[in-house]
């Protein structure tokens, strides 16, 4: 009989009540889904008798030590309350939606290679980053992710630098931010995650570039990623439905974790 692993999901946002939902009705064989937790015990309570009564609500610096796999789908500001407890733990599994969380605490990174785990982000809302990652190989010479979403996908009010701008008073497409990865992330970091998955991939949140616009005439989230390497260029592009309960994010988030699960759990695996 095969040893099920046990695996805990830290938010209950729509991403993670997504995955949550997903692994409690045994769609990803291998898998047993055994905690969840949010921000606070509360609202993982309020969520607990949707799952199987096997799943417990559990705070969130726990359950690393309940779980072999901890799949993270946390505002950025509660990444760190789940990721170091996780990750210390040798042979633990830490799956990240909130990558640009990364970017700000980057010393993760270090620590799951010197505790023996790992930290596994999967590709997210934006397509191409097989093709990065071989370009790296053949030598990368510029990478640039092009980021479209409709006013609504950036709540009611947008942030630009010191100005804030009615979303409901945007009538024509404008750029709202042009720079690094790390700066988009700095700048919007419930809506470009993308970015940091894409920098980290590829050349470095410093050197990849980003544009940000925001297009009333969209009714979807795109991205275009560009690659230019020794091995030839490469354009990737994504059309992506806002999520219908959180559209700061896209609602193909929730499945592209599910894919990287997974793909983590079974032994035939397709793409580099």
């Amino acid at each position: 009989m095969v040893q099920l692993k046990k695996i805990a999901v830290a938010g209950l946002g729509s991403v993670g009540f997504r995955v949550a939902a997903a692994l409690d009705r045994g769609e990803i064989p291998g898998l047993k889904l055994v905690a969840v937790s949010a921000r606070s015990l509360q609202s993982s309570d309020q969520r607990l008798n949707t799952f199987s009564k096997d799943v417990i609500a559990a705070d969130l610096r726990l359950l690393g030590q309940l779980a072999e796999i901890v799949v993270e789908c946390l505002p950025p500001s509660e990444f760190m309350k789940v990721a170091e407890s996780v990750l210390r733990k040798e042979g633990s599994t830490l799956v990240v939606a909130s990558v640009g969380a990364l970017l700000e605490n980057s010393h993760v990174i270090e620590l799951s290679s010197s505790c023996g785990s790992s930290l596994v982000a999967p590709s997210g809302a934006v397509a191409g980053l097989d093709a990065l990652r071989a370009a790296k190989w053949a030598g990368l010479k510029r990478v640039q992710l092009i980021t479209s979403k409709p006013p609504s996908s950036f709540g009611t009010k947008l942030c630009v630098g010191t100005a804030v701008i009615e979303t409901s008073s945007i009538y024509e497409k404008i750029q709202i931010f042009s720079g690094s990865a790390r700066e988009a992330v700095k700048a919007f970091p419930k809506n470009i995650n993308v970015a940091a998955t894409v920098s980290l991939a590829g050349v470095g949140p410093d050197k990849t570039e980003v544009e940000i616009w925001v297009d009333p005439a969209l009714k979807f989230n795109t991205h275009e990623l560009k690659i230019w390497s020794k091995a030839g260029e490469v354009s990737a592009s994504s059309t992506n439905l806002p999520d219908e309960v959180n559209p700061k994010s896209s609602a193909v988030t929730a499945y592209s974790v599910l894919a990287c699960l997974q793909k983590i759990t079974n032994p035939f695996a397709i793409g580099s």
